[in-house]
């Protein structure tokens, strides 16, 4: 009896394991490449640059930043749609972990209020945190759409951006899409389909603007990724 046990907890496995009567799924890797840029500009109205000075006068300065997202490691992911219509991304705990790296680039004349950094002058000028900063994160991965509605899948990055606590962004510039969360629009049919591989591209050139109380600022951003999913087996 012993020889059998082998045999029954596999076909059990199996069984488990086997889509339902007229589902449908598809086993793929999965690659991520992100390229996003953002300048934004902001002018305090009530600034003091000269502490001698009597009557406030406004004042500018601006801000870039850049990330970049690259694939270390693949995804492996399930793209699977019971048969009444409930659509899943089923990662396995057998795949090694995806992982990706999130890198960082930013340039400013701001604080982290948002305001240009002479706006209050006299003193020594303050120091930044600028530059490039980096680190490795994992993809959640989760159907986009419900039930009898799949329109595709939503990649987010499982760690935020490399923190920059002394080197602000204009407030326009956060509010323009977060480079860190991808929706990739696709249909029912290509994700469990028998495609050998699947490649998704897309461009915005997003724009923004904000105002708070006295500083008003503006932001265009550019933001291009590619997804690629080939076939597991």
């Amino acid at each position: 009896m012993r020889r059998l046990v082998p045999f029954a907890l596999a076909l059990a496995v199996g069984l488990v394991a086997a889509p339902a009567a007229g589902a449908r799924d598809a086993d793929w890797k999965l690659t991520l490449t992100v390229d996003y840029s953002s300048t934004g500009t902001a002018t305090d109205s009530h600034c003091f640059p000269d502490p001698a000075q009597i009557a406030p006068s406004p004042l500018s300065a601006s801000a870039t930043r850049e990330v970049t997202i690259r694939t270390i490691r693949p995804l492996f992911v399930e793209m699977y749609e019971a048969p009444n219509g409930v659509p899943a991304t089923i990662t396995s705990s057998f795949d090694p972990a995806a992982r990706m790296k999130l890198a960082e680039t930013r340039d400013s004349g701001l604080d982290t209020s948002g305001s240009p950094l002479g706006c209050h002058g006299g003193g020594t000028a303050p120091t930044t945190d600028c530059g490039t900063k980096s680190r490795t994160t994992g993809v959640y991965i989760n159907p986009l759409g419900n039930i009898h509605h799949w329109r595709g899948f939503t990649l987010e990055l499982e760690s935020e951006a490399p923190p920059f606590s002394r080197c602000g962004l204009a407030g326009a510039q956060q509010e323009l899409p977060d480079p860190l969360q991808i929706d990739v629009k696709a249909t029912p049919g290509q994700l469990t389909g028998t495609a050998p591989k699947l490649v998704f591209r897309d461009s915005v050139t997003p724009r923004a603007s904000d105002r708070h109380e006295t500083t008003i600022s503006s932001a265009t951003g550019k933001l291009t990724y590619t997804v690629k999913l080939v076939r597991d087996r």
